[in-house]
């Protein structure tokens, strides 16, 4: 029993080493991406490294030094979900501003802190404990929804700018989401169906995996917009208004003209095969605004800038598929060769243009 506790102890030590580590890294901008995003969720990371210390004090049977000190601690790790919905916030638009009615996010925190406080005298007592757990509950329930809508949103609206999603889809926050879901449901589970050496070690050993997943993935992260904040407003309401209004940015001629010699720049300049292809650098090629290029491909395409740049990735891979001096290059180089970043994307993006896999379109030219 002795050995598993302190096995316990030590894998508790390295996620909260882990989270604070992660959090040092992110507060101090040292990935230079993503900014107030990261910046909000390194302040999730200490935050939810509270928690881990808390247990790891229970574990070594040591107690916080004073009902004051416990009260506020419970009080600020009540903005833990608020924290990290403001980082998902930034994450999908890294120009998002405080409104008045934000005010009421605080409202749960405001409650739990002048209840704490009205109680402290009396000390802390079961009741008081579980109708915080309750509300932690409840509360993180909420914004992780509203985390998934958004970070749902954000997958749409990213292909206005990228001709490559994967780099920037943020699926690594929402896969994390779920882990943190199943991590909480599989302790749950243990506690109800063990009594005796409940030490929930197999769920700390599954933390301690979801986060190197997300050490992994917040360490390899790219920025997301490149686009100024003018530029990013007037592509998102252009967005969300040419169909609605049929507001012309463009006169037909316009259109004609540009459609045309934006054509001319793919088929010679071939700027898909940059893998990291972005609206404003298409647009520099055009020598146009990134909204008025965002427009143009609405207008004169019918597409998003996503579905434009790969239709001629898709072109140029059923080339390379049938030509004899690529015959011995595998899927994955094809893929490279043509612009895209993964064999998955590529695959995705083929079979959903052509209605069959690359290997399956080779296979079939072949004969």
């Amino acid at each position: 029993m002795k050995n598993i506790e302190a096995l316990n102890s030590f894998i508790i030590i390295l996620i909260i080493g882990s989270l604070f580590l992660l959090s040092f890294l992110l507060l101090s901008n040292i990935l230079r991406v993503n900014r107030k995003a990261n910046i909000f969720f390194g302040v999730f990371l200490l935050l939810w490294g509270s928690f881990w210390t808390e247990e790891l004090l229970s574990l070594l049977e040591l107690k916080i030094p004073s009902i004051f000190v416990f009260n506020t601690i419970k009080t600020i790790q009540s903005f833990t979900a608020i924290v990290f919905y403001t980082s998902v916030l930034y994450f999908t638009n890294p120009f998002w501003k405080l409104r008045i009615k934000d005010i009421l996010h605080l409202v749960v925190p405001v409650v739990m802190g002048a209840n704490f406080s009205l109680n402290a005298s009396n000390g802390f007592i079961l009741n008081q404990h579980q109708i915080f757990v309750i509300l932690l509950l409840l509360q993180a329930f909420i914004y992780i929804f509203w985390s998934l809508f958004l970070l749902r949103k954000h997958e749409k609206q990213i292909e206005l700018f990228r001709s490559n999603r994967e780099i920037v889809d943020l699926k690594w926050i929402k896969q994390t989401i779920y882990g943190l879901i199943a991590i909480s449901i599989f302790i749950i589970g243990y506690n109800l169906a063990i009594t005796e050496g409940n030490l929930n070690i197999y769920g700390n050993i599954f933390s301690l995996t979801i986060l190197q997943f997300l050490a992994y993935n917040i360490l390899k992260q790219k920025e997301i917009y490149l686009l100024p904040q003018e530029e990013l407003e007037k592509v998102l309401q252009d967005e969300r208004t040419v169909e609605k209004l049929k507001q012309k940015l463009l006169s037909d001629s316009q259109v004609s003209s540009l459609k045309n010699k934006l054509e001319f720049i793919m088929t010679d300049k071939k700027p898909y095969l940059e893998g990291d292809l972005s609206l404003s650098k298409l647009a520099k090629l055009v020598e146009i605004t990134p909204h008025h290029l965002s427009y143009l491909l609405n207008e004169g395409f019918s597409k998003n800038f996503f579905q434009f740049v790969n239709h001629y990735r898709v072109e140029e891979a059923k080339k390379l598929l049938v030509s004899k001096d690529y015959e011995n290059f595998s899927i994955v180089g094809i893929a490279y060769e043509s612009g895209f970043n993964s064999k998955t994307a590529f695959n995705t993006v083929f079979k959903k243009l052509t209605g069959m896999t690359p290997t399956a379109y080779k296979n079939s030219r072949s004969h």
